[in-house]
């Protein structure tokens, strides 16, 4: 992060955690999730902002009401985005990014707008991981542009060489497992820097 294009998603990621702690105190709510695998559609071999520029160019938008999401390595979201047919759509297309070195790592799925229907929206009514993936996937294959006349380049990687897959498996034993071995994994990071 760093272009002015990101201001929108620092903000999130400031305005996000307080509100979740309130939102889960006040009435057990949320406005941070998580990503799941089925959600995983493929890895763009594209900066954030070069994928971002296409999304736009494709008819998406920033969806700045959305949860922020945070990846069981502790990857947190770096953008999110929502097409829909009309503004008042009742459904919509929800893509959501991580980056990754010099990769993005693209979630989806269809869900009810949160415009047209905030209530079904929040409580993830009818969401639809593999559809959303479905049409993401179609979208980056048939993708025409001058610079990518063939589709977007991505690859569906396996999950063990993206995420370590020993959290997911603590994470599924014990949350507080989870976060404590992350810790042990961003603190070697620092010390090798």
């Amino acid at each position: 992060m760093g272009s002015p294009q990101d201001l929108p998603n620092a903000i999130r990621r400031s305005v996000k955690p307080p509100l979740h702690r309130l939102f889960d105190w006040a009435f057990g709510g949320y406005a941070m999730t998580s990503n799941t695998e089925e959600e995983y559609v493929g890895t763009v071999h594209l900066t954030e902002d070069e994928f971002e520029a296409i999304l736009a160019e494709a008819g998406f938008r920033r969806n700045v009401i959305s949860s922020l999401k945070v990846r069981v390595d502790g990857n947190v979201s770096d953008g999110s985005w929502a097409f829909r047919e009309s503004p008042l759509a009742d459904w919509q297309l929800h893509v959501i990014l991580h980056n990754v070195d010099d990769t993005v790592e693209v979630y989806a799925h269809w869900e009810y707008s949160w415009i047209t229907h905030p209530i079904k929206h929040y409580r993830a009514v009818a969401c639809a991981p593999e559809k959303g993936v479905r049409m993401t996937r179609r979208l980056l294959r048939e993708y025409e542009s001058e610079r990518y006349p063939d589709g977007i380049p991505f690859e569906i990687e396996s999950f063990y060489w993206r995420t370590p897959w020993y959290l997911t498996v603590a994470d599924e034993l014990s949350e507080d497992l989870t976060k404590w071995m992350s810790g042990i994994k961003r603190r070697i990071s620092a010390l090798r820097s």
